[in-house]
């Protein structure tokens, strides 16, 4: 491969926030056939203004390729980016060279939706650096289709999509799934302690029988419709424990930091799908949870909710 131009021809930048969901439910029946835009999950959960920078630079050359880096490094490995840049690759007809930069504040495999976040601001810098014209909608259901075929997310796509605290009422991805959004207001943080990261694939898959799972869906959707009637922040925790502690996640490495704000009265839950303990509280509370949590070994993130969703950057963001 030989690059006919050392400076980029054209780039582009997107961001999309990281996402933390509560509780969630899968249909009933499986289609694998089914268009991944039609596929996903319902269930509750928000976004948080942590999340994947994605800056795209695009080189003349003499063949397609690219290159992904996240955080400097290169990493071939990460599948939903993968996934992305191929369907861009194939609809290009140019021979261009794509330099792929991944900037995550977003602890990876930890239940903090980094593989969502690096899909979506992937496909909104792809499209706009290659001049595809696609819809904003239409970018961020290639993203929704990667989570899905790469078994890395369901739902989690669509919520960056739409940020804030997110109620999804059907399947689908962007523009598909019915979505309610909720905007918190500026005094409200999240706090997060980081323990263990866990693989969402293998998980689902060594510790989910079909009995348990269809059990799991009854109380996510019974948790949804609850929620839906009496949406708040105190009802999504206690559910999101509840829901959690079905997966067994209140043990092992979270039992501990649990026992530590419920001791002090504050609610807490384990995200979906990782030992990552988390809680929502008011700013003024915050020294207090902080206090209570940092005698546990872990990385530490307090973080407000990002209200607005995944979106393009200007190139000096």
């Amino acid at each position: 491969m030989v690059l006919v131009t050392q400076v980029p021809v054209a780039m582009a930048k997107a961001y999309s926030p990281g996402h933390i969901t509560g509780f969630f439910a899968t249909p009933a029946t499986h289609n694998s056939t089914l268009d991944p835009k039609f596929r996903g999950s319902t269930g509750a959960g928000f976004s948080i203004d942590k999340g994947i920078t994605s800056t795209v630079k695009v080189f003349s050359s003499t063949e397609k390729n690219y290159e992904i880096r996240l955080n400097g490094i290169p990493n071939f490995e990460l599948k939903v980016s993968n996934f992305v840049v191929a369907y861009y690759m194939q609809v290009i007809h140019d021979h261009v060279f794509l330099s792929i930069e991944h900037e995550s504040d977003l602890p990876i495999g930890f239940g903090l939706g980094s593989s969502g976040s690096a899909a979506l601001s992937l496909s909104y810098a792809l499209n706009e650096a290659l001049k595809t014209n696609l819809t904003k909608l239409q970018a961020a259901q290639i993203a929704h289709s990667a989570d899905i075929a790469c078994r890395t997310g369901l739902g989690t796509v669509i919520s960056e999509f739409t940020g804030g605290f997110e109620l999804r009422l059907s399947v689908g991805g962007p523009g598909i799934g019915r979505v309610i959004k909720s905007v918190f207001p500026p005094d409200w943080c999240a706090v997060i302690l980081c323990l263990e990261p866990i693989k969402t694939d293998q998980w689902l898959d060594k510790s989910i029988t079909k009995e348990k799972k269809h059990s799991l869906n009854l109380l996510g959707r019974k948790m949804i419709d609850n929620l839906h009637q009496h949406n708040n922040v105190g009802s999504f925790l206690d559910m999101s424990y509840q829901y959690a502690c079905e997966y067994q996640l209140d043990k092992g490495k979270c039992q501990y930091p649990l026992h530590a704000l419920q001791a002090e009265g504050v609610r807490g839950s384990v995200a979906l799908f990782g030992h990552t303990l988390f809680t929502l509280t008011e700013r003024d509370k915050v020294p207090k949870i902080v206090r209570l949590l940092e005698q546990f070994k872990g990385q530490l993130l307090v973080c407000s909710v990002d209200n607005l969703g995944a979106r393009l950057l200007k190139k000096n963001d």
